[in-house]
């Protein structure tokens, strides 16, 4: 009777430990010294698609992957001896033959003298794994091969990682690189002027310092191998793990070794092209030191060629009709952006010159001034000075004479750049986003210049008298109307210029070439400097003996003393200093409606409105 208690008893124990292990996720079974399952949970069987009575009694053996028995075996009968063994992973095979990938833990009862077996479904995990290691091989391939050299350099500098390009374009082999950093003296790193560049300040050493990005530095590093120097542009991108936690950065770098020697090459045919021209040029800090002098303007000024411009000042040279002060020029300059006008010059060994000027004043990217350019003729021998309609012809025949010897200079640079833009695409090559906006910048400042030189000799062959007026009769507002809709399709604004008439609409007799320049830039002057306000309008008046044509914008407008100056060369407004403009464009406008016998005259408000009405005849 007490044993059939006990029976019952031991029963009721095994069922409650069987409900319990039903209630766990994990995989439990009770496995015999042997290998024999004793008992498994409900998780198991749902896992390997069976009962939980067809798995009772079978070896755990027979359900492993055939290639991990062995082992499985091994870990498994070590255990009543070791009491636990924990972590140990196999594959066992489901009832349709699919494989599960699992980690155990057996644990030995020294009570029961049976082994729990616990074990977790690691298959997900392990395809994870699989498709990291994937990833990285992939990786691995891809920054192989890279055109762009890569490294990976630890906390410490510490190179770690290298593909192909970055030996090839460093000169060194996988051996001779890894393990290297930043310090290493062997470098023989100097900056693009020359000087030694120390390796505390290369990008790495900088962006483990600061956790920031360093981007876009140029080093001259030397090839071992080659026993020559390659031009990098480096970036250095700091890493960080999961936890935000610094861990490594990634040093990329593009050889421009080629690209610099070009440029350099381009800027000594520059200095050659502005030594032989006959136009004197130079440029100044804005400090007004010298920072280059060209040959004609050396010899004018008596600079001998052993003598160094740097250490050479405006203020070195006497001007003995000085109107303004350095500061007060400076200040011109700043405003307004250029000066132009004569001075009586002392030169370096003695002489009396007079000389015709322009000052421009240059701005970088931010706009920031950077330093000052100027272009001069000596004009010591002309007795037209004496007469203003002789002093507009020297300055014509000098404006001429400047531009065309510019326009060689801006085309090769222009054609470069578009080479070099070139060059890229086949390549498939992508510019760091700072060199790229770069790029850009010198080429709109080449647009700029080009524009100021097409101006310029607009103006000096108006002055001269050899542009001439070829008037045929046709539609004005057909020929507006096409000017209006060439803005809107080159122009980055969406407001839309209305054109209106009043009167008896009719042909006129205009030179269509010359109106055309008039209403271009006048429209792109309107929409300029109106940004935000209503859109501009064009009215066109028909009446008995002439026409007249109305331009008006609701933009920044005049102040009373602009306005006098308005149709003055190189005359910026004083709302206007951060627009881009020559300050030649309503001087052209105006010279071409005075060859066309016209009257151009202007209203404004500033802050309301600026109307210009244009007068023409029949």
């Amino acid at each position: 009777m007490k044993q059939q208690q006990q029976g019952s008893a031991d029963n009721m124990q095994l069922l409650e430990l069987n409900r319990i292990l039903d209630l766990s996720s994990d995989i439990i079974a009770i496995v015999t010294p042997q290998g024999e399952r004793r008992s498994v949970n409900k998780a198991a069987a749902d896992l390997l698609g069976y009962t939980q009575q067809e798995l009772i009694g079978g070896s755990i053996f027979d359900i492993v992957y055939e290639a991990d028995r062995e082992a499985t075996k091994e870990a498994f009968f070590a255990v009543p001896t070791a009491k636990r063994k924990n972590g140990f992973e196999n594959r066992i095979l489901r009832r349709d033959g699919t494989q599960v990938s699992m980690v155990w833990d057996y644990v030995w009862d020294d009570q029961t003298s049976v082994i729990y077996a616990i074990g977790k479904d690691i298959t997900e995990q392990k395809k994870q794994e699989e498709q990291l290691r994937n990833n990285e091989k992939h990786y691995q391939s891809l920054i192989k091969n890279l055109k762009i050299g890569v490294l990976k350099q630890e906390k410490d500098s510490r190179i770690s990682v290298s593909n192909d390009a970055a030996l090839e374009m460093l000169g060194l082999t996988e051996d001779q690189l890894l393990g290297k950093t930043s310090f290493d003296p062997d470098w023989n790193v100097i900056h693009s002027d020359g000087t030694d560049f120390p390796g505390s300040e290369h990008p790495v050493p900088v962006a483990i310092a600061t956790q920031k990005p360093v981007r876009d530095v140029v080093m001259g590093v030397y090839r071992p191998k080659t026993k020559d120097r390659s031009w990098l542009l480096v970036n250095a991108e700091p890493q960080f793990d999961l936890a935000g936690e610094f861990d490594h950065v990634i040093c990329t770098f593009t050889d421009i070794t080629n690209e610099r020697r070009s440029l350099v090459q381009k800027q000594e045919a520059l200095i050659d092209i502005l030594d032989n021209t006959e136009a004197f040029f130079a440029t100044f800090d804005l400090n007004f030191r010298f920072t280059f002098m060209n040959r004609a303007m050396r010899k004018a000024l008596g600079v001998h060629d052993t003598m160094d411009v740097n250490t050479i000042s405006i203020a070195d040279i006497p001007i003995l009709d000085a109107r303004y002060s350095q500061e007060e020029r400076l200040k011109i300059l700043l405003s307004e952006g250029s000066w132009s006008g004569s001075n009586r010059i002392q030169t370096h060994d003695g002489k009396e010159i007079t000389i015709w000027l322009v000052l421009l004043m240059h701005r970088n990217e931010s706009g920031i001034p950077t330093h000052i350019s100027v272009s001069a003729i000596d004009i010591s021998d002309s007795e037209a000075l004496k007469e203003e309609r002789n002093l507009n012809k020297i300055q014509t025949e000098f404006v001429n004479m400047v531009s065309h010897e510019f326009r060689t200079p801006l085309t090769i640079f222009r054609t470069s750049i578009e080479l070099f833009q070139l060059y890229l695409q086949q390549l498939q090559i992508t510019l760091p986003e700072k060199l790229g906006q770069r790029l850009e910048i010198m080429d709109k400042e080449i647009d700029r210049l080009i524009n100021v030189i097409a101006d310029l000799i607009t103006i000096g062959k108006v002055n001269s008298g050899s542009l001439r007026v070829n008037k045929q009769e046709g539609s004005i507002l057909t020929l507006i109307q096409q000017c209006i809709d060439r803005n809107h399709l080159t122009q980055q604004d969406n407001r839309v210029i209305r054109l209106t008439s009043r009167g008896t609409e009719r042909n006129v007799m205009i030179d269509a070439f010359l109106m055309t320049h008039v209403m271009d830039n006048m429209i792109s002057n309107v929409i300029k400097y109106s940004p935000g306000a209503p859109a501009p309008e064009i009215e066109v008046l028909f009446e008995k003996h002439h026409f007249e044509i109305l331009v008006r914008d609701y933009g920044m407008g005049l102040t009373p003393a602009d306005q006098e100056k308005v149709f003055t060369s190189f005359f910026r407004g004083t709302n206007a200093e951060h627009i881009p403009g020559t300050g030649l464009g309503l001087v052209i406008i105006k010279k071409f409606i005075d060859l066309h016998g016209g009257k151009l005259s202007l209203q404004s408000e500033p802050g309301k409105q600026t109307e210009f009405r244009i007068r023409l005849y029949y």
